[in-house]
């Protein structure tokens, strides 16, 4: 609850949305089945390798690690990412590198550090984006630091921006009958606690969280898409022809077997 409601994320609203019903589920005694150790997530899969080429998925809800229930609200591991692309940067019949996305973004903990290993690995050797689907917020902050990013003419990029959303649940409380008293040390502890409600000085210091991630973000997509400009990077989304215009994406390519043959002409 606290990383739904009170963390900064890079995300697309409905895909926010269904985290939090899928926790509200839980939190109302919904019955889900037992998860797996977290442990054990993942840890054979490196990529994909097709000829000189390695592909690596990025899917689902961007977290920096993912335990049992994360995995079931879809979650992406960056700590696992890292390991992967690290794994295909060694690998030394692997020529380039494709980042093949459907993610509507996550939240902020582990994207600058995935992103810094992106730009790493593409100065060494080619690493692109693809998406016949969906490429948002922190998808696109990893997509930015890429040698390329190519899409299908339906899919979406874009929604460069954060944002935070926090419950305010206190007229409910009251309208139940419920008062949450609420005894703290330090002015910002215990922000968000449910019943209660914000000081002017808790939302100015939210709000001043939610502004530095954002000028972290455009920082990364600047560098690594210098043609992108600030009205393009305001929570909107960009179909292909206009994502091209824009300068947040480089070319249309249908399918990623056609993005293959593209890449390795001799294959």
């Amino acid at each position: 609850m606290e990383v739904v409601y009170a963390h900064p994320w890079a995300i697309l609203p409905s895909s926010h949305k269904a985290i939090q019903q899928l926790i509200e589920a839980k939190l109302n005694g919904m019955a889900f089945p037992d998860f797996e150790d977290p442990d054990e997530e993942d840890k054979d899969f490196q990529y994909e390798a097709h000829g000189v080429t390695a592909i690596i998925p990025i899917v689902g809800t961007i977290l920096n690690k993912t335990s049992g229930l994360e995995a079931m609200c879809g979650g992406f591991s960056c700590q696992t990412f890292r390991q992967n692309l690290r794994a295909a940067a060694a690998d030394e019949k692997i020529k380039n590198i494709v980042l093949n996305i459907s993610s509507g973004g996550g939240t902020i903990t582990g994207v600058p550090e995935t992103a810094d290993l992106i730009a790493k690995v593409a100065a060494q050797k080619p690493v692109y984006a693809y998406t016949d689907d969906c490429i948002a917020s922190a998808a696109f902050w990893l997509s930015s630091q890429t040698n390329g990013i190519f899409l299908s003419k339906s899919a979406q990029v874009g929604s460069i921006g954060v944002y935070m959303a926090l419950l305010d649940s206190s007229v409910a409380f009251a309208q139940n009958g419920v008062k949450v008293e609420l005894f703290k040390a330090g002015k910002f502890k215990g922000m968000g606690i449910p019943g209660t409600t914000l000081s002017d000085e808790q939302r100015a210091l939210l709000q001043a969280s939610v502004d530095k991630n954002y000028a972290l973000f455009v920082s990364y997509v600047t560098a690594g898409r210098r043609k992108v400009t600030d009205d393009s990077m305001q929570g909107q989304m960009f179909d292909a022809n206009d994502a091209i215009k824009n300068g947040l994406a480089d070319g249309i390519i249908n399918d990623l077997d056609d993005l293959l043959e593209y890449l390795n002409p001799d294959a």
